[in-house]
Formats: C-alpha cells, structure tokens, sequence
C-alpha cells in the first residue's frame, strides 16, 4: 500500500495542475484517490446519470461522446475528465468509454470542490468555461515572460563598457565637445570617483540652447544633481519602473563598491527586448539602394525571434513585424521610383491578407498591387507595368517573396485603375462563386502602405459599404469560413479530428488561426465595419453590439493564445536555422498548453456554429 501511494505521489507531482499543490495536499489526495480498472469498451461514466469523482488516466486511454454518440476527445495518461459535471452538481452528459485497458484514478468530488476553493491555480485549471482557462493560460504566459524581465541583470545590457566623464568645474563647452568626440549623449559629472550628476543631450536642449546659457559656465550648473542610480546586478524590471516614474531615459549604473561603471538608457533596454527592429526600421527606410534594403531586412528573422525570446507576446511580435514589412514595401517603392523617375499620376501600393492586417510573422509572401488615378493613360500604364515588376522583384530580393497565386504587383490584374478596382469588387460582391470567394477573401483585408491613402481608404469603404448590402455574398462568405476543419484536441501526439485517428502534424495557422481571421472578417463585412485587423475587427463587432463582448473577447484570447503557439514555434526554428512554418509538432506542446489548445477549438467551433446560423443559412 505504501508503494502504492508513493506511486500516486510522485503520478500528482508531475501532472498538472495537481503538481501546483502544495506538498500536505498532495500527501492527503494520495490517500483520498481510488483506483480502478476499466477493460477496452467498458463505460466509465454514461451520460444521464450521476457523478461525484474527478477521474485522471493512468495509464490507458478513454474516448468522450456527447450523449453517448458524438465524439468530443481522446484522452490519454495525466488527462482529467468528469470535472463539468461535478461543476454541474452531478448531471454527467459525455459518456466515457475505455478504448484500451485502462488504470484510473478518480478523486471524491468534496475533495475536489474543496481543493477549488482553496486554490486558484487548481480552480482556474478546473474552470467552468474554455474562455476563462484560455485567459489563464495567456496570464500565465505572460507572467512567464515578465519574470524574464525580473532576472535579467542591467549590466547584461549596457553596450558601454567605461562612461564617459568629466569634472563638474568643466566649461558647458567643453563638455558638449566630449560628448561630439565620443559620440555619446549623456555625459557623467564625477568628481574624483563620486558620481556628482550627468549631462545629457535634453539638457543641452532645454537648459543651455533654449535658455541661451553662456557655454563658458561650468556644466555643473546644469546637469542633473545626483541621479538616482542602480547596481549593475538590478534587473531589467526595476530600471523599467524607475524610468517611468522617475519619466527619464538613463540610470547611472554602480559597481559593489559603488563605483560609477555604465550609463544605462532606454535604448539598451529597447534593444535587449527586441527592438533593434526600431533601428532595422531606420535602415530599411534610409536604404539607398537595393543591396542596403536586402541586407536591412535579412535583419528580420533574428530581431523576430529576439523579441519572442525576450517576452514580446503575440500582439506585439506581429505589429513590430508587420511595421518592418510595411517599410520595406515602401522602400521598395521609393526606390523603383528613383530608378523610373517619378509617377504620371498619383497612385498607391496597397497590401493583402496578413499585412494589410497588421498580423504579418516572418517568411510570409508578398501580396500587394497597384491602385492607379483613373486619368492614367496608356502610356502611364508602361511606367506602372515597369514599376510594378521592379516592386515586386526588390521585394522579393527583400525576403518578400513572390506569391504563388500571383497576388503582386508585377502581374497586370494587380495594377488596375481605381475604377476597374471598383468594378472587379462589384463583381466579386454581386455574382460570388464558391471558386470566386476562395480566391477572392485575401482581397477584403486592405491597406495602403505608400502614396496616397485615400485611393484605398475610398475603395475600401465602397467595397465594405456594398458587401454589407449583399447577403448572399455573406453567405458564400461564411460558408467559405465553414470550410475549416477544427480539431477536437491532441491525443497521444495525434491531432484528433472528428472522423479521423487525426494527423501528426498541428497546423496552427489553418486549424485555428485562419478559422477567426475568416469569422471576423465575415462578420465585420456583414456589419459594415471598416477595420481591418481581426481584434480590431471583433473589438468593433462588440462594440456596436454586433457580437457578445464574451464571444468577442473568447475568439481573440483564443486567436492570441494559437498565435503565441506559432510564434514561439518559429522563433525556435529561426534559432536552429530551419525556416519558419506552421506545422507544430504534438509531443512540443506541453500537457497544459494541449489542454488549453483544445479549449480554444472548442471556442472556435461554437463561433463557426454562430457563423452557419446567422449567415449561412445553417447550411456547412
């Protein structure tokens, strides 16, 4: 017996989320838990009657059908099932059956309420609703990536071995002189070793220029008297906080001794969190050529997976990315323009799909075209063929490459007037085809991204405006959205599909990403909401009550969470030098993020079920 529950001890300790419990608790639950047996096809539970065990598999594995008919999951060892209808008082409505010989442990349901109530992390696991253990699993991840920022030493940041120093008695010229001969912009005041005060270029700015200061002074008349300072060994979060409440940009850094030995600024932090994208930003944008714009962008891939690695979550991550896309879209412009000398007539590079979306990761291709002034002649259409084609081959110098179904602007059905934009919508809108709307989808997420925005902004609220008077079209919309094939869960490294065993491979683009990028963008065009990005999107469905603000914030919790997924995944290939896709390997996820995975397909399902209510007409 003693073997027995060390066995069933040491079981909880590495399975979530009884592995959280404190020590005693776990101790009790050994002694608690009942073990049994179930052989190949027997019922451990039968829906209709009534329960009062939390179970946990063993060793085995049981499949779960609502009603006793539609199948729901696959669970293998350390999966819990039972635990809604011990929320629900007892009524059990999935009958589980064992598919093989199966050893369970089932836990009295007092315990578990019991142990609900006493423990949060135990309570959030065991939550009533997917949505709330989705937000969980995000809060948890980024209380994971805070806490990078809470062990991270600030001399692990400083770029600067030595500050550069000078007496508080020199001259305000002289100290500006030193600060242009060692190209720095904050200066450190000492006297002997002691840090007195530093000198920065704000300073110069507003207490010497502004103030018409006479540069003979001594610069101890307007340096900043003894500034707050932190020990080399402080993290990352403290200089944060220090900063924005102090609302200054550098922190003299100590030694053990207290000596002066680094001059932090929010440059070095800004730089550790992954964004030297903003200096990647400034080098696509000063690119003279298209050597110096490809070799900016190479820089991509590596400040993508610094971001990730260094705590940016998913939101954050796909708005640095796509910004450092949309520059080198508008590089790419400028400089095909320098080669052809400028436009006949005003036109604009509007983009596609994940970047007009502001949702753009590494390695995507490009999808963009040409919105050209309607007074464009023939001639002016030679110069924009020409323009186009070298847009898109600079791009895809750049990275950005060519896209398989053409979507670019070096083929001629991409660089149309802005009346023939109009007409080629209208007719997506008035005579939508099954075949029409799979191609035609991409197109209702656009942005301009250089020239005159109001080439676009105009065409795009026509095509919105026309779309929310046409049903049908958000019919073939929303079946089109129905197309997805959203998984029940994991099962022993198996995508569990519905009719199938399932697949080795999760495709988090496909299986849970595209499904709310689709339901949101039907939605947002059934409504006549003009925002482009999915949570931008469902933010404005709630708000015009359009959509539940529950639903609303369950698909972009789930849309997070899924997309957190994927980036980590390609940051880890970006590191070992493989190229970034979506296909997620099952035995990388975690037991608890399969968990939370599972909750947010069952998310999506509902919203595709609300979708083929409301829009399709109930047909899939």
């Amino acid at each position: 017996m003693a073997s027995e529950i060390g066995e069933i001890v040491q079981f909880l300790r590495l399975t979530p989320p009884f592995h959280t419990l404190p020590d005693d608790q776990v101790a009790m639950l050994s002694r608690r838990i009942e073990v049994s047996y179930a052989r190949a096809q027997d019922a451990v539970t039968t829906a209709g009657e009534h329960n009062e065990k939390l179970f946990i598999v063993r060793s085995g594995s049981v499949e779960l059908r609502l009603a006793g008919d539609d199948l729901t999951a696959r669970l293998g060892a350390g999966s819990c099932f039972a635990y809604p209808s011990l929320l629900r008082g007892g009524e059990v409505r999935n009958t589980t059956v064992a598919i093989e010989d199966t050893l369970l442990y089932a836990i009295p349901a007092d315990d578990f309420h019991r142990l609900r109530t006493a423990d949060e992390t135990f309570r959030a696991f065991f939550d009533d609703d997917e949505t709330s253990r989705i937000r969980h699993a995000l809060e948890q991840n980024r209380s994971e990536r805070a806490r990078e920022l809470d062990v991270t030493a600030l001399d692990q940041l400083v770029r600067r071995g030595e500050p550069v120093a000078c007496r508080p008695d020199s001259s305000i010229r002289d100290a500006v002189r030193l600060m242009h001969d060692r190209n720095v912009s904050t200066l450190a005041i000492c006297n002997g070793g002691d840090l007195v005060g530093i000198f920065t270029d704000k300073d110069l700015r507003n207490r010497v220029v502004a103030a018409e200061f006479a540069l003979d002074r001594p610069v101890s008349e307007v340096m900043t008297d003894h500034p707050r300072t932190l020990p080399s060994h402080a993290s990352i979060a403290q200089a944060m906080a220090m900063m924005a409440s102090g609302a200054f940009r550098h922190i003299p850094l100590t030694g053990q001794a207290g000596e002066l030995v680094a001059i932090l600024s929010a440059s070095d932090i800004l730089a550790f969190l992954g964004s030297n994208a903003i200096d990647i930003g400034l080098a696509i944008g000063k690119a003279q050529d298209p050597a110096a714009l490809v070799a900016a962008t190479s820089q991509i891939p590596d400040a993508f997976a610094k971001m990730v690695a260094n705590g940016f979550d998913a939101r954050h991550a796909m708005r640095f990315t796509s910004a450092l896309g949309e520059a080198a879209h508008r590089r790419a412009a400028e400089l095909a323009e320098k080669e052809l000398g400028p436009p006949p007539v005003p036109y604009a590079l509007v983009v596609f799909g994940s970047l007009a979306r502001e949702e753009q990761l590494v390695g995507s291709d490009q999808d963009n075209g040409l919105v050209i002034h309607d007074s464009v002649d023939a001639a002016g259409r030679a110069y924009f063929e020409t323009l186009g084609g070298r847009i898109s081959d600079l791009l895809d110098a750049a990275g950005f490459v060519y896209c398989k179904g053409g979507i670019m602007a070096k083929n001629a059905e991409q660089r149309l007037s802005l009346s023939e934009w109009r007409a080629r919508y209208e007719h997506w809108i008035t005579n939508p085809s099954e075949d029409g709307i799979l191609r035609a989808t991409i197109f209702f997420d656009m942005r301009c991204v250089h020239g005159p925005d109001s080439l676009v902004r105009d065409l795009h609220r026509d095509v919105v405006a026309r779309a929310a008077e046409n049903p049908i079209f958000v019919s073939f919309l929303a079946r089109d959205a129905l197309r997805s094939k959203i998984p029940l869960g994991i099962f022993r490294n198996l995508v569990l599909e519905k009719s199938a065993d399932g697949h080795r491979v999760f495709n988090a683009k496909a299986q849970a990403i595209m499904p709310i990028i689709d339901i949101a963008r039907t939605q947002a065009l059934a409504h006549g909401i003009e925002a482009v990005g999915t949570l931008e999107r469902l933010a404005s469905l709630a708000k015009a009550g359009k959509m539940a603000s529950e639903d609303a914030q369950s698909l972009e919790d789930a849309f997070l969470f899924a997309n957190d997924l994927r980036i980590a995944h390609q940051s880890d290939q970006i590191r070992a030098g493989s190229e970034p896709d979506n296909a997620i390997e099952p035995e990388k996820l975690s037991p608890l993020e399969r968990e939370y995975l599972k909750d947010a397909f069952a998310v999506i399902r509902r919203a595709l079920d609300s979708l083929r209510r409301n829009f399709a007409g109930g047909i899939a």
